[in-house]
């Protein structure tokens, strides 16, 4: 029997991570001021022509995943009614032609299933190639902040001011950027994380719902009625496993995501 492969925050960060690549240039312009690199007169406005290109790439990154919340829940919904449908069928040992109709169902649901587990592959891509060069350059302003400030030797202010409306202190600013790059590491490696184990589950729904097929494919009729048997049987064992797949996903993870 295989385990489940997936959880809700798998699900749910994929779409955040979506975000996370639109939204880009606001997230350097917001690190850039972080360390006074941003005129006040030119907030809201992006400017980093080094990055140009990470953004075009995150930019066309983040429409890789297709799949809304409810795009999801019917294509379980769809699939796991096509395999009840096809596991009553077998119980009565149809006619060849009898199961096509599902069959051809199932390689449509099938299709879809490799078509996300594509997707998931496209992401991890698009994320190793965004995040690392966007952390480079944090790290490497982050850096330069540093120096400037003649904070390189982890020395401190001797004094602060004791207002809750003060400014932030150079270490301070130092301190939040410093922060935002851990942040970004830990991102990229949830979504490595995330849409691997996305990529696995529709992997594993792709093959179980193929190999049905194929096992229902190879029944020859004029074989003895035992043998036939054990074709239906084989086709049967490989749908069950796809359901309680999918049945796992609908009412623990699909049910409550998003």
């Amino acid at each position: 029997m295989t385990v489940h492969l997936i959880e809700s925050d798998d699900v749910t960060y994929l779409g955040f991570h979506m975000g996370y690549l639109q939204e880009l240039p606001r997230r350097i312009e917001s690190f850039k001021i972080r360390l006074g690199l941003v005129p006040a007169a030119d907030y809201g406005k992006y400017r980093e022509p080094a990055l140009d290109a990470v953004v075009a790439d995150a930019r066309s990154g983040s429409t890789v995943w297709t799949s809304t919340a409810e795009q999801l829940r019917s294509l379980h919904r769809d699939t796991d009614r096509t395999l009840s449908d096809l596991i009553k069928l077998i119980a009565a040992t149809p006619s060849p032609d009898a199961l096509k109709g599902v069959t051809d169902e199932l390689g449509r649901h099938g299709e879809r299933f490799d078509q996300m587990r594509t997707e998931c592959v496209r992401v991890v891509e698009c994320a190793a190639r965004v995040i690392p060069r966007f952390i480079d350059f944090m790290n490497t302003r982050t850096f330069e902040y540093a120096k400037r400030k003649n904070l390189l030797t982890g020395a401190t202010s001797p004094t602060l001011p004791d207002t809750l409306n003060r400014m932030l202190t150079d270490e301070e600013n130092l301190g939040s950027a410093i922060a935002t790059v851990e942040w970004n590491y830990r991102s990229f490696n949830t979504v490595l994380l995330c849409a691997g184990n996305m990529g696995a589950y529709c992997s594993r729904l792709y093959s179980l719902l193929g190999t049905t097929r194929q096992q229902l494919a190879a029944i020859d009729s004029r074989e003895p009625a035992r043998r036939q048997q054990v074709g239906y049987q084989s086709a049967a064992s490989s749908a069950l496993e796809a359901q309680r797949l999918i049945k796992y996903t609908t009412d623990n993870i699909l049910r409550y995501s998003f």
